[in-house]
């Protein structure tokens, strides 16, 4: 069985998060790849919240679904990929390292850096402290790349792997 690359991008609220699924619906375009978007619910106190629990975790879990189908149908209007869809409860690292470690046709994982002092995050832990137990690239986006840009990006790449 033949698997296609993919390409996984977290779907937070960031205002960068836009130039990261573009660029990773692109990429995965190009070489005939795949996009998995991936939404993490932060853990929370469950002693402080014990009686309500469910109901806000579950509040969560359909805030989730809603971000990742909204940026589902932004890549497929884009390519006609259509991307898996993941939500998961738990440490953000931990959750992004463990669906790395899950899928081997996962090949890279692509964040965006914001347009500011710090990237973001995400962009600070992953390409920092947790770096070394990544067991794919990352690829890091900066915010301010435009749709123009992506584009060429993404074929100035595929040219380059034609040779």
């Amino acid at each position: 069985m033949i698997h296609r690359s993919k390409f996984l991008v977290i779907v937070d609220d960031s205002d960068e998060l836009n130039v990261a699924i573009r660029f990773a619906a692109k990429r995965a375009q190009s070489t005939k790849g795949g996009v998995i978007l991936l939404n993490i619910i932060e853990q929370f106190d469950p002693q402080q919240w014990q009686s309500i629990e469910e109901i806000i975790l579950q509040e969560a879990r359909d805030k989730a679904q809603e971000k990742l189908q909204k940026w589902s149908k932004v890549i497929h209007d884009l390519t006609d990929i259509v991307p898996e869809v993941i939500v998961k409860e738990g440490i953000p690292s931990e959750k992004i390292i463990e669906t790395l470690e899950s899928d081997n046709a996962i090949r890279f994982l692509v964040l965006a850096a914001a347009n500011s002092e710090q990237p973001g995050p995400l962009v600070s832990l992953l390409a920092g402290q947790k770096a070394g137990k990544l067991p794919v690239p990352l690829v890091i986006i900066p915010q301010g790349l435009t749709d123009d840009s992506v584009s060429y990006t993404h074929l100035r790449a595929h040219e380059t792997s034609l040779h």
